[in-house]
């Protein structure tokens, strides 16, 4: 059993800030959106099943400072703040999940078509934005490049044939991505029509999908020791 009762609490949040957000509520989501990681991380933490201390630590250490990045961005004037605080979350999953694939065996291979089909989606979205991000250039193209390592690690550290649980993992770093996209394309372009809620949708669905998928993946491992 994986704990499903925290993953229903977590999905019931999440509706309930993804509501908010369209009654335009912003005040009580301050009490929403913290949870949501709060109660991944029980979730995790409590899973009954044998994960690695290290690999433990590296995905509480990425689950603590989204809640971080989560509460600073509800506050405008701290968006770089929040933005820092994500760029760290994602240092500790490209932690965690190259730890999966160097401990795991048969060790994946190289995915060399889809490395450059990522670095081409980034490339061509730093591109994009570019003419629109002014003081922000820097930062951005940093977490941009950095998120986009998150992916490929995920993409590394499964042989998705063996364990069929890292597709959450991806799935959930794809949509990361697509949810700061929709973030910066919102905040730097142009607004995007309920762009709130599309990028919340998004990015409650990715962060369950790395947490639910490495929880699952253990799973699987210890089943075909």
């Amino acid at each position: 059993m994986l704990k499903s009762k925290w993953l229903i609490l977590y999905f019931v949040t999440l509706l309930a800030d993804l509501t908010l957000i369209g009654l335009q509520m912003d005040a009580y989501r301050y009490t929403t959106k913290p949870l949501l990681m709060l109660i991944l991380a029980i979730y995790f933490f409590q899973a009954e099943i044998t994960i690695p201390k290290g690999h433990r630590s590296l995905m509480l250490a990425a689950l603590l400072f989204s809640f971080l990045g989560d509460v600073l961005l509800m506050f405008d004037h701290l968006f770089l703040p929040g933005l820092g605080s994500f760029l760290v979350a994602h240092l500790f999953y490209i932690a965690f999940f190259l730890k999966i694939r160097f401990s795991g065996t048969p060790r994946p291979l190289c995915k060399w078509g889809l490395v450059i089909l990522n670095a081409a989606v980034i490339i061509g979205f730093i591109l994009f934005m570019f003419p629109h991000l002014g003081s922000m250039t820097i930062p951005i193209i940093i977490y941009s490049i950095v998120i986009s390592i998150t992916l490929q690690s995920v993409l590394h550290a499964f042989r998705f044939t063996i364990h069929p649980a890292g597709w959450y993992c991806l799935a959930g770093a794809i949509l990361f991505i697509c949810s700061d996209a929709m973030i910066a394309i919102g905040k730097f372009y142009h607004p995007i029509t309920a762009g709130g809620i599309w990028v919340m949708l998004t990015y409650g669905i990715a962060q369950w999908g790395l947490v639910y998928g490495s929880v699952r993946y253990f799973q699987e491992r210890i089943a075909h020791q």
